[in-house]
């Protein structure tokens, strides 16, 4: 019965991260990318987590396993946000070169 939860969490960690890659491909526009690629892959990494903890069943994996998504889940908003702040800028510079 354990064996089949560890399936399910691995398959839809990885089924989550597929998503978010066919959408970085696919998307036109920034905003619709960044989107694409923090969203689905935090909740892919935090199901694939789950899965490996519950596969090994080890007090330090579990531990290990709760650092990596607390870390994915602070870090994917804030590199996003630079991202978005780094774009702006540049493409507000880009418009004042073309006034001049």
């Amino acid at each position: 019965m354990i064996d089949i939860l560890i399936y399910i969490l691995i398959l839809g960690g990885s089924f989550f991260i597929l998503v978010a890659a066919i959408g970085l491909v696919r998307f036109n526009d920034l905003y619709s990318r960044l989107h694409a690629g923090t969203k689905a892959p935090s909740f892919g990494i935090f199901l694939l987590a789950m899965g490996v903890s519950i596969f090994f069943n080890d007090p330090i994996v579990y531990v290990k396993g709760l650092f990596i998504v607390v870390f994915i889940y602070l870090t994917a908003p804030l590199a996003a946000h630079a991202i978005i702040k780094a774009y702006r800028d540049s493409d507000e510079e880009k418009r004042s070169a073309k006034k001049d």
